[in-house]
């Protein structure tokens, strides 16, 4: 019997030893690079010129309960309900995960999504811009969040993005800002 308690623990031994081996050597023989691969690369701007140029206007709009963000993704805006079925849920999530809004207003003092607003702008669209377009909309309505679709201008009237962003705020333009 004690024969058999020392075959056991030798056996163990071995074994231990072996896969510390195996996991040590392939590490130690492997050199690191000196250097990390260099993939990625700092953009010049987030923003492509239109959505630089529609920013410029949405910050003359001053709205002081507001703040503006950009280049919101989806799914930091939006959750997908727990009681929905698995498989529908991820399906729900993956829509939404590479999808962004190019502005949100939020308030100020919560950080609640107040308005997405998406610059028809299709620089830099991969994919169909109305299948994307549906998806966006889809995610806002479903959740109750109003969304504004901006045509690409030359130019904007201040006047009338303000009224546009008061009626979708529901709030009354109390004093309109002059045209630039």
């Amino acid at each position: 019997m004690e024969m058999n308690l020392i075959i056991v623990a030798v056996a163990v031994i071995f074994i231990t030893a072996a896969i510390v081996v195996a996991v040590i050597k392939p590490k130690a023989g492997i050199p690191l690079p000196a250097e990390p691969p260099r993939i990625y690369y700092l953009r010049e701007s987030l923003f492509t010129p239109a959505e630089r140029s529609f920013l410029g206007v949405l910050e003359s709009l001053d709205f002081d309960d507001v703040t503006i963000t950009a280049k919101v993704s989806l799914a930091d805006i939006f959750d997908i309900r727990q009681r929905a079925p698995w498989k529908t849920r991820q399906q729900s999530l993956s829509r939404i995960t590479a999808r962004h809004v190019d502005f949100l207003l939020i308030a100020r003092s919560d950080g609640r999504p107040l308005l997405g607003l998406d610059l028809d702008d299709r620089s830099g669209e991969g994919d169909d811009p109305v299948a994307r377009d549906e998806i966006v909309d889809q995610a806002f309505a479903s959740a109750g969040l109003p969304l504004l679709h901006i045509p690409l201008r030359s130019r904007y009237d201040l006047k009338d993005i303000h009224r546009q962003i008061c009626a979708a705020l529901g709030r009354s333009p109390v004093s309109e800002p002059a045209n630039a």
